[in-house]
């Protein structure tokens, strides 16, 4: 049988994941309470609208699917927010779910992006306030193809791309830092599996990957993500130690012509203006 590989991600809009956040002890009420406070959720809107979703967009090639995950729970405006960027995007698919684990939530998720005929999955995960670059989607299916071609991904198997940008918003002096990851980042990594999905990307923690399953890295000679810094992060970002400051104007050129971002626009996201 013919393979035919699919890419799909999966994107967790305040979701309320029973594991694998710093909040996710709270009890169900206050957990929705923090993650719907209307600051909070028009923030991450407004990071979802001006960076994740254009470099999405932009990408070279557009025959891949992204899948929204939000709650049940959320509140009815948001789910018609995300609804209208549904119609907006073609690639976009919102699915709303009841409260479950990481894994659970992440795998159904997937399988909600399913096409018939799909024999393999290249599924990817992409937070809410990242990019990946304008060709990500282009060099993981070639990528992930001939790795199935050539009986390499045989077992869920994973592909990483370790070059990237850290852009931290509060750092109007010095916002862009470039880093090449030693181990697979959550970001610009995904995992091939089987339609059936005996598991996916959100089963072990990035970091750990490759203690886990069979992985493919790529050092790369282009930036391949952007990960955000700021004051909503739950895992606790932080420049990496060793990576190498970028010059702003460098930065804002590379937003545009690597991921596909109005540079204008995603700085204004920034408290207070960059300096150039």
């Amino acid at each position: 049988m013919a393979i035919v590989n699919q890419i799909i991600g999966v994107l967790r809009f305040s979701y309320p994941a029973k594991e694998g956040f710093s909040v996710s002890g709270l009890d169900e009420a206050q957990l929705e309470r923090h993650l719907y406070e209307p600051g909070r959720i028009e923030t991450r809107f407004r990071y979802l609208e001006t960076i994740t979703l254009p470099s999405l967009a932009a990408q070279t090639d557009p025959a891949f699917r992204c899948v929204i995950l939000a709650g049940t729970t959320l509140p009815m405006r948001h789910r018609k927010r995300l609804r209208a960027l549904e119609e907006a995007f073609p690639f976009l698919k919102t699915v709303f779910m009841e409260r479950m684990g990481a894994l659970a939530a992440g795998k159904r998720s997937f399988r909600r992006g399913l096409d018939d005929g799909t024999t393999h999955v290249t599924g990817f995960r992409i937070d809410d306030d990242d990019a990946v670059a304008v060709d990500y989607i282009a060099r993981t299916r070639d990528i992930s193809d001939r790795l199935l071609a050539a009986g390499l991904a045989e077992g869920p198997t994973t592909l990483s791309f370790m070059r990237g940008i850290y852009w931290d918003l509060h750092d109007p002096a010095e916002p862009f830092h470039e880093f090449r990851e030693p181990q697979p980042l959550g970001l610009a990594c995904a995992m091939i599996t089987t339609a059936d999905l005996p598991t996916c990307i959100y089963r072990y923690n990035h970091r750990r990957l490759p203690c886990h399953v069979p992985g493919f890295t790529l050092p790369g000679d282009a930036q391949m993500f952007l990960r955000t810094l700021h004051d909503h992060n739950d895992s606790g970002r932080s420049i990496p130690p060793h990576a190498t400051p970028m010059a702003t104007r460098k930065g804002r050129k590379l937003m545009a012509e690597r991921f596909g971002l109005d540079a204008d626009a995603a700085l204004a996201l920034m408290p207070a203006p960059p300096q150039d």
